[in-house]
């Protein structure tokens, strides 16, 4: 007997504007979009497969998604047992993004890069300047180490020698306008990156630290965000050789 999961989702990266089933993971999901009622949604049928596995083989096409469309997807998650699909009550979203939706991408194989497109989706979806930064640190941070060590006599940190071996990768114009700010203002940009923002949004011990309310500090992330971004974005499709296209 049937038994399908209906997931809710929120965000705004590309979404068929009629009702379309695409094949991922070996598995059949259904995609409708949001109507005046219902928001757009994902349905599973739970016949081989758990609820557990289902939501997350949902998060793992939303990544994909939102990798693409560089948009930030939601899993709203939702509730199962219902025989046919049934459309998940409207929160708030707009309607379908785009009439034609030529999607032909499956689970990527690589556990990294799975990980990596995770923590891309965390970052462009979640409602936090920190945070955000946050995630796509942590896409560096599966490339490189964050423990000091000895090499050829010399102590470095692996993850920022890493970003600093990066820096001059990246072609995004609003980090590379960063990277030359920081730089004029005599800060090394990777050791800048690593000690006024990601430790200093981990840790609250002392300084530096992130302040959440205090809008200086946010906007100061939000002018840094452009360097780790460019610099997650470049690793996840040039090391990890993750596509940025439906098919």
């Amino acid at each position: 007997m049937d038994h399908w999961l209906n997931i809710g989702v929120e965000g705004f990266a590309i979404w068929p504007s009629k009702e379309t089933t695409v094949l991922f993971g070996g598995r059949e999901l259904l995609l409708r979009p949001s109507t005046k009622d219902t928001e757009q949604s994902i349905h599973i049928n739970l016949i081989g497969i758990t609820d557990v596995e289902a939501l997350t083989l949902a998060n793992r096409f939303l990544s994909v998604l939102s990798w693409c469309d560089g948009q930030g997807l939601k899993n709203l998650y939702g509730w199962s047992g219902n025989p046919v699909p049934v459309s998940v009550p409207k929160k708030t979203r707009p309607l379908g993004s785009s009439f034609a939706f030529p999607f032909c991408r499956d689970v990527e194989p690589n556990p990294k890069a799975l990980l990596a497109l995770a923590l891309y989706r965390e970052g462009r979806s979640i409602d936090s300047t920190a945070f955000e930064f946050l995630s796509y640190f942590k896409i560096l941070n599966i490339f490189w180490k964050d423990k000091v060590e000895t090499v050829n006599g010399v102590r470095i940190n692996p993850l920022i020698a890493g970003i600093r071996s990066a820096l001059p990768k990246i072609t995004d114009e609003e980090a590379t306008k960063r990277v030359s700010k920081l730089r004029s203002l005599n800060e090394d940009p990777a050791d800048y990156l690593y000690h006024s923002g990601r430790c200093a949004i981990a840790h609250a011990h002392s300084e530096p630290i992130v302040d959440p309310d205090d809008v200086s500090d946010l906007r100061r992330l939000s002018e840094d965000m452009w360097i780790v971004r460019a610099i997650a974005e470049h690793l996840i499709e040039e090391e990890l050789d993750v596509r940025r296209t439906l098919f």
